[in-house]
């Protein structure tokens, strides 16, 4: 009996995790087996548990062996992704970067042949890549044409807005001139401001972009000092007259594609139209709401009171030190917190009429 025994614990450690080899040699073996014996029975019960040891270290072997499989395969897959990422991460780097460059190639470079007018401008882009824009052309020989927007949202789609509307409203685009019935000279006239809003809101719903923007536009007769605009949804343009006193250009209507909304307050036509005078002296101030809502580390935001008070302060300066000084009261305020919208102020003063 007792070589019954010893050969069963031999073929335990030969047949190793050979399930089926040792399941077939204990049945034989069991059957040999007295185990009505203490003694043997207390060998049996110990070969069974060595056996059992053996087999779970045999599975807890497998387990770990999956395991680390499972471990090297995620590992590769996470790699993988990574660098999936990395690469998605440029190409959107890379993308906002064009974006970025695409909008300061819309900014006005130079405006050299306004002579009857000081203009002064800062642009300061968010990190994000903003929607904001402006430009300043001549239509003829006595009117200029200027218009700011400010797309909603960030990015690649606020940019790509941005690039049509600029396309939009080219001088020689055709948007911002009108046919003359009859045979009057000049056969063209100048559309007005609440016109080409119009056209701006039928040409940009909503629905084309997923997008809807602010802009003001406005015409300025540089030799009598006449100015007619028209205001979608942006910040009201800021007349700071030589005396003193503020006027805000409140005229216009609701944002462009945002639907007929100016409804809600009785307002029958789409976008009203101001007009008023620019003596020589009085200046004018166009801007986007990154400037009032402007947030310090402490969530504050600048407002439009701070930003009033600002241009107060500065009134009998020069254009260019209004603005600069209006932007560096703004950055100390921040202290100096990254913008989280494009920060846009035109500023311009008629020299003189005639």
């Amino acid at each position: 009996m007792l070589k019954t025994i010893t050969f069963l614990i031999q073929t335990i450690s030969e047949s190793g995790l050979n399930k089926m080899k040792f399941e077939d040699s204990l049945k034989d073996k069991i059957r040999e087996l007295d185990v009505k014996n203490p003694q043997y029975a207390m060998l049996l019960k110990q070969a069974l548990e060595y056996w059992a040891s053996l087999k779970d270290n045999g599975i807890n072997n497998q387990l770990l062996q999956d395991l680390v499989f499972k471990y090297s395969a995620a590992e590769k897959k996470l790699k993988q992704l990574n660098q999936e990422l990395l690469d998605k991460q440029k190409r959107l780097d890379d993308d906002l970067a064009a974006a970025a460059e695409i909008q300061k190639s819309l900014l006005p470079q130079t405006i050299d042949s306004a002579e009857n007018l000081e203009v002064a401008w800062e642009f300061e882009p968010c990190e994000h890549m903003g929607g904001d824009i402006f430009n300043m052309f001549q239509l003829d020989d006595d009117h200029w044409g200027i218009y700011m927007l400010d797309v909603s949202g960030h990015g690649v789609q606020a940019a790509m807005v941005t690039v049509s509307v600029s396309q939009f409203l080219q001088p020689n685009s055709g948007h911002l001139f009108s046919r003359k019935s009859g045979k009057s000279t000049p056969t063209y006239e100048l559309r007005t401001p609440a016109d080409v809003l119009a056209a701006l809101d039928i040409e940009f719903p909503f629905e084309r972009f997923n997008n809807f923007f602010t802009i003001t536009y406005m015409i300025i007769n540089t030799k009598t000092g006449d100015l007619t605009y028209s205001n979608a949804g942006h910040p009201h343009s800021i007349m700071l007259r030589q005396d003193g006193k503020m006027e805000l250009l409140q005229k216009g209507g609701p944002a462009i594609g945002i639907g007929d909304f100016h409804l809600l307050s009785g307002q029958e036509i789409r976008y009203q139209e101001g007009h008023l005078q620019i003596n020589p002296g009085d200046k004018l101030f166009i801007y986007t709401d990154g400037i009032v809502e402007y947030q310090n580390p402490d969530g504050q935001f600048y407002g439009s009171d701070r930003f009033y008070e600002t241009l107060n302060s500065l009134q009998g300066e020069s254009v260019a030190h209004i603005v600069a000084q209006s932007i560096k009261s703004l950055m100390d305020f921040g202290n100096p917190a990254k913008p989280l919208d494009d920060i846009t102020l035109l500023g311009l003063e008629l020299k003189n009429k005639g």
